[in-house]
C-alpha cells in the first residue's frame, strides 16, 4: 500500500485514522513523518544536547535517592541522559547523529567511526541494563524491567568512562554552561503564590 500524501506531496504517518482524515481534506490534521537523521543545520547544538542530558542524570540521581516509587522515573531518565550524552558526542564530531534510542548502537557508532575506547566489561554490562531502561516510558506488567539504585556506582564509572573520552571541545563547552540557559530559553524559578 502506498503511503498517503498531502497536497504538497509530503509523507505522513499511515493509520485508519490519518488516512481518513487526509482523504477528507484535512491535510493540517495529520503528523508528519519524524525525521531519522537530526543535524545542525536543523538547529541542533552539542552543547544544548550536552546540557540536557546532564542536566536529566542530575534528576534521576534525587529520584534514585528518594524513594523506590521514584525508580522507574530515574532509570527513564539516566537512559534518556547518556542518550542526549551520545548524541552530542556525535553531533560535534560528524554533525548528525540518528533517531535510535539504542545506546549500544549509538556507542558503537562513536567506537567503529571515530575511534572512541571499546567499552570494558563492566561498563558494556551497565550499558546493557540501562538500554532496558528505556522500556520503563510504557510499563509493561508482562515484560517488566528490575530496577534499584544499586547500580548508581556503575553509572557513575560509566559517565566518567565518557566524559574523559569525548572531544576536547565537547568538554570545554560543557565547563562554560550558564546554568541560567539551556536550549534557547532563559530558566528562572518564579515565585510561587498562595
Amino acid at each position: 500500500m502506498q503511503e498517503p500524501k498531502s497536497a504538497a506531496g509530503v509523507g505522513y504517518r499511515a493509520g485508519p485514522v490519518g488516512a481518513r482524515l487526509l482523504r477528507a481534506g484535512f491535510d493540517g490534521c495529520i503528523v508528519p513523518r519524524m525525521a531519522n537523521i537530526f543535524t545542525a543545520a536543523d538547529g541542533y547544538r552539542p552543547i544544548d544536547l550536552l546540557q540536557c542530558g546532564a542536566d536529566h542524570i542530575d534528576a534521576a540521581r534525587v529520584l534514585f535517592r528518594s524513594a523506590p516509587g521514584h525508580y522507574d522515573s530515574a532509570g527513564y531518565l539516566v537512559h534518556i541522559g547518556i542518550e542526549l550524552i551520545l548524541k552530542a558526542w556525535l553531533l560535534e564530531v560528524e554533525g548528525q547523529f540518528d533517531g535510535t534510542h539504542n545506546l549500544h548502537t549509538l556507542y558503537d557508532q562513536l567506537v567503529t567511526k571515530h575511534g572512541a575506547p571499546a567499552l570494558n566489561d563492566q561498563a558494556a554490562a551497565i550499558l546493557k541494563v540501562l538500554d532496558q531502561y528505556e522500556r520503563l516510558r510504557y510499563p509493561n506488567p508482562q515484560q517488566p524491567i528490575e530496577i534499584g539504585d544499586e547500580n548508581l556506582p556503575e553509572i557513575d564509572a560509566l559517565l566518567r568512562l565518557i566524559a574523559k573520552s569525548t572531544p576536547n571541545e565537547l568538554q570545554a563547552a560543557y565547563r562554560e554552561i550558564d546554568p541560567t540557559r539551556k536550549a534557547g530559553r532563559v530558566l528562572m524559578k518564579k515565585p510561587v503564590k498562595k
